[in-house]
């Protein structure tokens, strides 16, 4: 569980780069596109100096592939309709409305894997989720066309956030133990792929200029599809669905502060509050006993 908390904060930060990068040009598209490209050729070069044969490309199995072609399809919907909910709503409310997931894995692990949370669990579910309503609702009194746009992406963002989390939970129980980096590779590139005829069929160059843009979007995907990542998914094979799904509300709700403390973000005492219930709900339902 430690892997998906330490994963969880540092993914935190991704909203950060993307808005930061909108000034110098840098689409939210193009973010996508740059993050899994650049975390990719990371987590390539990492694999191949790791001496974990599970790590490499080359000793994953058939169903490995395929569930990276499933993973990939999931993350380039959700890097897509979040990069676009982060423009229009800004980084704190678009990662919240992503992590909306948390239902959907929630009724999976019940449902399906049958699991049995108990009832600090779902006090810790109803805690966050009631949370985030409180810092979503004083914005939505007033909200224009392009917010409830924005909004309408983020809540599709968290189908497909879903969906990318179930199928890299699967790709990594083919796969074995040791294998995070292969996955993880795997799918970023795959991707990146992907994402390629959406870029060109935008208009949206491919490249980089040799200033802030490659800067931020180094950082943005050698600190996120790299590490964190790597650490979420390790952090999958240690924690059932469930809890999981919870435990990764850590990003939305700091994700939220430092769009308060970075971007001066106007916040009144609801949403102030909304954020240490989200905290303490994640808190209570993570708690073993």
């Amino acid at each position: 569980m430690l892997h998906l908390l330490i994963g969880a904060f540092i993914i935190s930060f991704s909203p950060i780069f993307v808005k930061l990068a909108a000034p110098y040009g840098v689409s939210g598209d193009a973010a996508a596109f740059h993050r899994v490209l650049i975390g990719g050729l990371g987590l390539l070069v990492a694999s191949l100096l790791s001496r974990e044969p599970a790590s490499k490309l080359t000793n994953m199995p058939r169903a490995g592939w395929g569930w990276s072609v499933v993973c990939a399809v999931f993350f380039a919907a959700d890097l897509i309709t979040w990069h676009l909910s982060i423009l229009y709503i800004g980084p704190g409310l678009a990662t919240l409305f992503g992590n909306f997931q948390v239902f959907l894995l929630a009724l999976w692990g019940i449902v399906v894997l049958r699991e049995k949370p108990n009832f600090r669990f779902f006090a810790g579910l109803a805690l966050a989720m009631g949370g985030l309503f409180a810092i979503v609702a004083p914005a939505w009194a007033h909200a224009g066309s392009d917010y409830q746009l924005g909004v309408l992406f983020g809540l599709a963002t968290g189908v497909f956030y879903a969906g990318f989390i179930l199928a890299l939970g699967r790709s990594m129980a083919v796969c074995g133990e040791g294998s995070q980096l292969a996955v993880m590779t795997a799918n970023s590139l795959m991707t990146a792929v992907l994402l390629t005829p959406v870029l060109l069929l935008r208009g949206v160059p491919l490249t980089l200029s040799m200033d802030m843009q490659l800067v931020l979007m180094a950082g943005y995907g050698l600190s996120s599809q790299l590490i964190g990542w790597v650490l979420i998914s390790r952090g999958l094979r240690e924690t059932r669905m469930s809890l999981a799904g919870l435990i990764l509300l850590l990003q939305p709700a700091l994700a939220y502060v430092w769009d308060l403390l970075l971007f001066h973000k106007p916040a009144g005492l609801p949403e102030m509050a909304g954020v240490a219930a989200t905290l303490l709900g994640i808190a209570l339902g993570a708690r073993r006993r």
